[in-house]
């Protein structure tokens, strides 16, 4: 057991001063979850789309956006190419179960579901080796060669749905890509 807790405490300490610097984007009633990378502090927002009632847009329930950190901050919509290959998700309704399916541009291995928990409050769960959890976010290390990037792991970020403790894993690209 104390073997397992500083192992714990080892790799807890590592991740957090891997990802110190970066920004943490301020949570809002609509944010899902966002993605962070090695390669800058910019950071992708996956917020809720709702209607005026707090429901999710059925054909359009995630805003997908960056928070431009290095060029002070500013909101900035996902370009074409951006939304296409690795940012953009795909959606589909689940009508059994009320709920989205979801898909990263980057990765079909990864699905996603958007859960409409009330009015204005929807959270987005996922598998991570055998556990389901609340997604907070995920920090992806990328290769800086060639032309396009390559997975080199991917953290994931959140909360066990079993306990409501806080989740930390770290995942091989095969999983990811």
């Amino acid at each position: 057991m104390i073997i397992q807790l500083a192992i714990f405490l080892f790799i807890s300490f590592t991740v957090v001063n891997e990802q110190a610097e970066y920004p943490v984007p301020p949570k809002t009633n609509k944010m899902l979850f966002y993605i962070q990378r090695n390669h800058n502090k910019n950071t992708i927002i996956y917020d809720a789309n709702y209607d005026k009632n707090g429901n999710l847009v059925r054909d359009n329930p995630v805003n997908v956006y960056w928070i431009r950190y290095e060029e002070n901050g500013q909101k900035m919509k996902l370009r074409a190419l951006e939304k296409w290959m690795v940012f953009g998700v795909s959606t589909k309704f689940l009508k059994n179960n009320n709920e989205y399916l979801v898909h990263l541009s980057a990765s079909d291995k990864i699905s996603l579901w958007l859960k409409q928990i009330e009015p204005f409050k929807a959270e987005i769960h996922t598998e991570v080796k055998g556990e389901m959890i609340k997604l907070d976010h995920i920090y992806a290390q990328l290769s800086e060669s060639g032309w396009l990037p390559k997975p080199i792991y991917a953290e994931f970020f959140g909360t066990k749905l079993s306990d409501g403790k806080a989740f930390y894993k770290k995942v091989d690209p095969k999983y990811i890509k």
